[in-house]
């Protein structure tokens, strides 16, 4: 974990960046220059510009952030509001198609390094909002623990680049290790075997032997459980030196793009007169009046197309004649009349 922010300008940057942990390894300047390569135990990167928590994958307390006190609480908000967030993840993926006779399963797995830009908006909105619920508890002198977990957008957006196509026969489910979670308390993280409400019902005889009814109701009444979990946002791949954005967007409608052009010619366009009547090179000059007399192909005919038996007559131009052009069937001098 970083102890001191450096000022960095990222609200440019995408809220979540991947990329595939070997190449990470091979290459951490691949993340926009924030790691240096280096030879240290652990790792083969270094940045003091990043809060690294890789290290969850090993050992789950080193996603745990605990402040004893008001400033602890205020340098770390501080600090993960300027600087970015490096998690190690494996995603899953599984699809199974139900068929009459059969049922065929396809699972996908993938290990990521994910930049999570705290600078981006909509994450800053969320930290900011639920950290300063935080010092609130803190101020009051009350025990908190805050989770904000990150991983859902990235399931998501694995999911749609695996198995994009929908069949109505099919049931899905996607997953992740459960490291890209941050805890941030002043008393202790919740034990889920007796916290969550899943584990509750599926395990509620035991729940019930192993005491943790009484577990549930102690910590209902010393400490404040927060979640948060980020939905929703795009999710930017790097692959080399190719970035590839995971999104949607919407393009404008066509008369809106007639307006942009007709007002604002793209890089290197210009308008001027032409015979007359002013242009812009977007589209082409426009015509005179002898040159649309006698059509855009300058003086030449064009053949005539025969569709079925129904013969068009040529159109001459420039006092030149080309035979018609027959498609679909044998040409004859004297094709019978056409009759629908």
């Amino acid at each position: 974990m970083a102890t001191e922010a450096i000022e960095l300008d990222l609200r440019g940057l995408p809220p979540y960046t991947a990329v595939s942990w070997a190449q990470f390894e091979q290459n951490p300047r691949i993340l926009y220059n924030l790691f240096e390569p280096t030879i240290r135990p652990g790792g083969n990167y270094f940045s003091d510009k990043v809060f690294d928590m890789t290290g969850a994958k090993l050992n789950q307390k080193l996603c745990e952030l605990k402040v004893d006190n008001v400033e602890e609480l205020h340098r770390l908000t501080r600090d993960l509001l300027r600087m970015p967030i490096l998690f190690r993840v494996k995603v899953e993926h599984t699809r199974t198609d139900h068929y009459v006779v059969m049922k065929v399963r396809k699972k996908w797995r993938d290990e990521f390094a994910i930049l999570v830009n705290t600078q981006h908006p909509q994450i800053r909105e969320i930290l900011s909002r639920r950290l300063s619920e935080a010092m609130q508890y803190m101020t009051e002198g009350k025990n908190f623990c805050l989770k904000i977990g990150f991983g859902q957008s990235v399931r998501q957006w694995y999911s749609g680049i695996v198995d994009s196509e929908v069949t109505l026969c099919d049931s899905r489910s996607n997953s992740d290790d459960g490291n890209m979670s941050i805890y941030i308390h002043n008393y202790s993280t919740p034990m889920d075997c007796c916290m969550h409400p899943l584990c509750i019902f599926c395990c509620f005889p035991f729940w019930l032997l192993c005491g943790g009814p009484c577990y549930f109701v102690n910590r209902k009444l010393k400490c404040t459980d927060v979640v948060e979990h980020v939905r929703d946002l795009p999710v930017t791949m790097v692959t080399g030196q190719r970035t590839i954005l995971i999104e949607h967007h919407i393009q404008p409608e066509p008369c809106a793009q007639a307006d942009q052009y007709r007002h604002q010619p793209p890089g290197g366009g210009h308008s001027g007169q032409q015979n007359g009547m002013p242009y812009n090179n977007v589209l082409p000059p426009p015509q005179s009046a002898q040159q649309m007399q006698h059509g855009p192909y300058g003086g030449q005919q064009i053949p005539c197309v025969q569709f079925e038996g129904q013969q068009v007559p040529p159109v001459q131009y420039g006092g030149q004649q080309v035979p018609p052009v027959q498609y679909g069937g044998p040409q004859m001098a004297n094709p019978p009349p056409y009759s629908p």
